[in-house]
């Protein structure tokens, strides 16, 4: 059943009261890192957004997985989903406390705090539910009425089950174990394979022309051998990895001569997610040029979100 924005007002609003501890520990910041956590550097208005989607079944439609106020927003702005006005019932709003100019996304100021739009009001108001905020000394879950004076863009999720672009070539199928069990199948950009906070520790890729060969980095120890099938009963060739904690992932697609004749020389498009933290930055295939490694992920670092489409 798709999501819309009554379903996450209706989470967000059953949050109303919930407090932090001390210093910054919640229940969203432990979802949200995997352990508990506490300081004054964890503040945690973006994780409980992060948390409230994830219990609709929705995080996808973040568009990305960070603790930051501008990561978020830059996400919204890479998939064409930043409003700048015309602000919505449901849209993740990101409100200023100066009016310094972003540079990580332009055309808004920085990012200081995040909350959900829960109504539009008649009066240059909206009022919202946020986390991380309030009187008490390390911030709860309130409903507030904000001046639209301190907002600076909002994220328009693509409520009803809008799909992403969808692209003409071929496409990349691919899941991963985690938490001890297999996921479901993911397909393209659609989502991402993981699970929030948990290592992935197998993955299984395919695509629906051409063929992929791939290998895995598992922490504390090093490259597996490469595989191409994509069979989670086939351990020797039907997928990456032996049940440790992956920190590295490298993909090749090789691309047939029909796809090719058609759609040029395609490439595999992957990135991987370290626990606690954004993306890091997209690999094409085993390319080194331009920063590439070659792989994606830090050797060392777990991760527990894995993205794959394929690009020219």
């Amino acid at each position: 059943m798709a999501v819309n924005a009554d379903k996450i007002i209706s989470i967000a609003r059953s949050q109303i009261g919930t407090k932090a501890t001390n210093i910054k520990k919640c229940k969203y910041n432990t979802w949200y890192y995997g352990t508990v956590v506490s300081g004054s550097g964890y503040d945690w208005c973006e994780t409980f957004v992060q948390w409230v989607f994830n219990e609709a079944g929705a995080s996808s439609l973040l568009y990305t997985k960070t603790a930051n106020c501008g990561y978020a927003a830059k996400a919204f702005q890479d998939h064409g989903r930043l409003k700048l006005s015309g602000f919505q019932r449901g849209d993740v709003v990101f409100f200023h406390w100066t009016d310094e100019r972003s540079t990580l996304v332009p055309g808004t100021y920085v990012s200081d705090h995040v909350g959900i739009i829960e109504s539009v009001n008649g009066d240059n108001t909206i009022t919202t539910i946020e986390g991380n905020t309030g009187p008490t000394a390390n911030g709860e879950v309130m409903r507030r009425v904000r001046s639209l004076s301190v907002v600076s863009c909002a994220g328009r999720p693509a409520y009803g089950g809008s799909p992403a672009p969808s692209q003409d070539y071929p496409k990349a199928v691919y899941r991963v174990r985690s938490a001890g069990r297999w996921l479901p199948f993911v397909t393209d950009l659609g989502d991402y394979a993981g699970i929030t906070g948990k290592a992935i520790t197998d993955v299984a890729i395919k695509v629906t022309e051409g063929s992929v060969r791939y290998r895995v980095h598992v922490r504390g120890g090093g490259w597996l051998p490469y595989v191409t099938g994509c069979d989670v009963s086939d351990s020797v060739s039907g997928y990456a990895g032996n049940g440790r904690a992956i920190d590295a992932i490298e993909v090749y697609y090789q691309t047939p001569g029909s796809v090719a004749a058609e759609y040029g020389w395609l490439k595999a498009k992957y990135r991987v997610a370290p626990i606690g933290n954004y993306y890091f930055p997209w690999q094409y295939d085993n390319e080194t040029a331009s920063g590439q490694d070659g792989y994606a992920g830090t050797f060392g670092r777990q991760i527990d979100w894995f993205q794959m489409t394929l690009s020219n």
